[in-house]
């Protein structure tokens, strides 16, 4: 090569060589932030970057009306219309505050979070208001509107121990007209909080203790006045939602030795038992942990993402947001997706929320093929 082709090919080197640094460092940034493949998708926002290895916080919420979304996400907080995603509402908490547990949407756009020994509303145009719990009852993991947005109601999460020395054990219910506080005898290691669709029913997670052993239950009260109307004793199985699925009143989903399972909770009957789905094809299920599962409102399927047990430090690895049939538990459809931190289905079950945890974030509303 002559002098002058080699002062020419340098310069050429030195730029191939940035483009291709250039692209790498693109490649570096595509942190997932696709939509998972065949999934239908009604809307998607643009959450925060996540540095990789880190995962993020982002929380979401149906309204009980299922006209409104709302997302948390690192102290900010906005409400979208559930049919396009437009704002509504789009505010920051105070920068000192502890990150929420927990978040609901009212039927007209108000958010209440669960914080720790309390839970607070926000009100456009007013000041927030904290309501607290009876006794310490620990991080307020569950929190809900009733549909006619007069009572709030929130659950702690502490256990048998703690209540054993007089430390928590209720589900708390607010008159948010009166201002009037409610203490439910609930105890909870993994909260759940919900209202009837007409509001005349309040129900919540609850633990009994039998000899030497817990039962994970739920027990049932009346908005009118407060009375118990169910107390279901439930399984030995730790549930993680309880819920009418097909023609069973109470159902309560876990997962139990690298399957997802659904009982009766009034006979503990087993109603059906599959394996998680592996995030390959080469995957075991006993290589599968069962992140985040809900049950639809109108009891006709499970919603749930699964995914690998084992650490990933770069924080990408995917896991599969799974529909499962209520009556057999059989697939209906499935989905790659990346990180996912929360899950929610609107109230008629035609469309979820699904917030991602890593890369560049994101929340969507997807359709349900069924």
């Amino acid at each position: 090569m002559s002098g002058r082709n080699r002062k020419r090919a340098a310069p050429a080197c030195a730029a191939m060589l940035g483009a291709a640094l250039v692209a790498m460092a693109a490649d570096d940034a595509a942190e997932p932030a696709d939509t998972p493949a065949g999934l239908s998708i009604v809307w998607r926002i643009q959450g925060r970057r996540v540095e990789r290895g880190a995962t993020g916080d982002v929380l979401n919420a149906f309204s009980p009306d299922g006209r409104y979304v709302a997302i948390h996400d690192s102290r900010r907080v906005r409400v979208v219309e559930a049919r396009s995603g437009k704002t509504v509402r789009d505010f920051r908490l105070d920068p000192s505050s502890v990150k929420p547990f927990a978040l609901a949407v009212s039927s007209s756009g108000n958010v209440a979070l669960g914080l720790m020994g309390n839970a607070e509303t926000f009100e456009a145009g007013k000041d927030p208001v904290r309501h607290w719990c009876d006794g310490a009852c620990g991080a307020i993991t569950a929190v809900a509107f009733s549909p006619d947005e007069r009572f709030l109601a929130f659950q702690g999460t502490r256990g048998l121990p703690d209540w054993r020395s007089g430390l928590g054990g209720v589900a708390s219910v607010v008159d948010l007209a009166r201002g009037e506080p409610v203490s439910l005898d609930a105890v909870a290691s993994i909260a759940q909080v919900s209202f009837s669709p007409d509001g005349g029913s309040f129900r919540a997670m609850s633990i009994t203790q039998i000899d030497d052993r817990q039962t994970f239950g739920v027990r049932v009260w009346s908005t009118a006045d407060w009375h118990l109307t169910r107390n279901i004793v439930g399984s030995q199985r730790t549930m993680r939602r309880v819920a009418p699925l097909g023609p069973v009143p109470y159902a309560g989903v876990s997962m139990n030795d690298g399957h997802i399972e659904a009982r009766d909770l009034a006979t503990d009957s087993v109603l059906w038992s599959v394996p998680l789905v592996p995030p390959d094809a080469d995957g075991a299920p006993g290589s599968v942990n069962l992140d985040l599962v809900e049950i639809a409102p109108t009891a006709e399927f499970v919603l749930s993402y699964e995914a690998p047990k084992a650490y990933d430090a770069t924080g990408l690895a995917k896991g599969v947001i799974v529909i499962r049939r209520a009556a057999d538990g059989e697939v209906e459809a499935l989905y790659d997706a990346p990180r996912v931190s929360d899950l929610t289905i609107a109230p008629d079950g035609k469309t979820f929320a699904y917030s991602t945890a890593a890369g560049q974030t994101y929340t969507a509303v997807a359709r349900v093929p069924l």
